[in-house]
């Protein structure tokens, strides 16, 4: 079960957020908060795996917020919900310590798989901020998750969900995607998707480069 403390400004939100995440199987809400205040003493005696952190909630340094949550329970992972698609605020927040970062307006679609993505250990970064946060990644310290990769490939890799992983080794290692979807007894067409969408996020274009990648580069086996 991931356990998850909502930190958002809005307690209408918070209460629809809570009701979503309350309806699914594997997460459970221990508490929402709306101040810095309530939210570190909340946080404090509940020490969930996920905090979920609105970086808009301060009106001083927000920021300074993920060092104070990792700081008062250092096995949560945060997760920051932010209004822009700003780089510079997502290379902050990774800076300090968060281990993911979600744009509002994609919650309907994206919360839950980035809470779940988080609480696996990987890094969740909305995906139209991928290609703008690798960009100049060489003139700027990053996150020491992401620097113990050392690896541009390695870090668009982690991006990606279980099944694009899997789809991803399989093409590499000669499957076609019915051959693929036979294997996982899926229809065609979801297998197509998912390697659609995983080429898009590591920036391949035929499947050469996939093989390439994942077999020379990375050196991930098949299975």
């Amino acid at each position: 079960m991931i356990t998850v403390c909502i930190i958002d400004g809005y307690s209408m939100l918070l209460t629809a957020l809570e009701a979503l995440l309350d309806g699914q199987d594997d997460i459970k809400v221990l508490g929402t908060a709306t101040d810095e205040q309530s939210a570190g003493s909340l946080i404090k005696l509940k020490k969930p795996e996920i905090i979920l952190l609105d970086i808009s909630l301060s009106d001083d340094d927000s920021f300074d917020l993920i060092h104070q949550f990792k700081k008062i329970s250092p096995g949560s992972k945060v997760l920051i919900l932010a209004t822009r698609e700003n780089v510079e605020y997502l290379r902050t927040c990774f800076n300090l310590g968060a281990s993911g970062f979600l744009v509002k307006k994609a919650m309907n679609f994206d919360l839950i798989y980035a809470i779940r993505t988080v609480a696996r250990g990987e890094i969740y970064i909305y995906p139209s901020l991928i290609k703008k946060f690798l960009a100049d990644d060489k003139k700027s310290v990053i996150d020491s998750n992401i620097q113990s990769n050392n690896s541009r490939e390695k870090f668009l890799w982690e991006s990606l969900s279980l099944m694009e992983k899997e789809v991803m080794i399989e093409i590499a290692n000669g499957f076609t995607n019915k051959e693929v979807a036979e294997r996982h007894l899926l229809e065609e067409k979801i297998i197509a998707a998912h390697r659609v969408i995983a080429m898009k996020k590591l920036d391949l274009k035929k499947k050469s480069d996939i093989t390439e990648l994942i077999l020379s580069k990375l050196k991930i086996t098949g299975k």
